[in-house]
């Protein structure tokens, strides 16, 4: 008796090592829809931000950082015209040990709306008034966006990418004061 529990227990523990063994590597994540695999991934309500690499060459530890964008903002200066603006308080992101190569911005319905290039600098910051006023759109009618208490809605998408060609993303959405007639 004494025999087969101690070789029980040898079977138990080779079973749990080979388990432990058995895991999914970091960078083994989903393909995104630039056709780049997924390294990391972090939601907040509908908003979203990832790091991505080329497929073949996936990092342990990714070197690009999260872009930092807060405060995405739509403003009206003036609530008798349809004219809104929309920019960020700065957008930021570094890349260390690794050289910024560019960050793009993409609103839906307009499309590419900047594009900032680096120049040997493993960081890359973007201050508000950079854009001016920022990206000129249109206010909508209340309810457009699909808030009963705001006008339209203007979903972003902020790329950034390294010179290892890692790429970095956050998406977000922002609403913009309706339009009074």
């Amino acid at each position: 008796m004494r025999k087969f529990s101690i070789q029980l227990v040898i079977a138990l523990l080779l079973g749990i090592a080979a388990f432990g063994w058995l895991q999914i590597v970091e960078g083994q994540g989903p393909i995104g829809p630039d056709g780049r695999r997924i390294v990391k991934r972090e939601t907040q309500e509908k908003s979203a931000r990832e790091i991505s690499a080329p497929q073949n060459s996936a990092p342990q530890q990714p070197s690009i950082g999260f872009i930092d964008s807060p405060s995405a903002t739509c403003y009206q200066p003036d609530s008798a015209q349809d004219v809104c603006y929309l920019n960020w308080y700065y957008m930021a992101v570094d890349a260390n040990p690794n050289y910024m190569i560019t960050m793009t911005v993409k609103i839906n319905s307009i499309g590419f709306v900047s594009q900032v290039h680096g120049f040997f600098q493993t960081s890359m910051y973007v201050p508000y008034n950079m854009y001016g006023p920022g990206y000129k759109v249109a206010c909508g009618a209340l309810g457009a966006g699909g808030n009963p208490t705001l006008g339209n809605a203007y979903s972003y998408e902020i790329r950034a990418r390294d010179s290892a060609n890692l790429g970095s993303a956050n998406y977000g959405t922002t609403y913009c004061p309706a339009r009074k007639p």
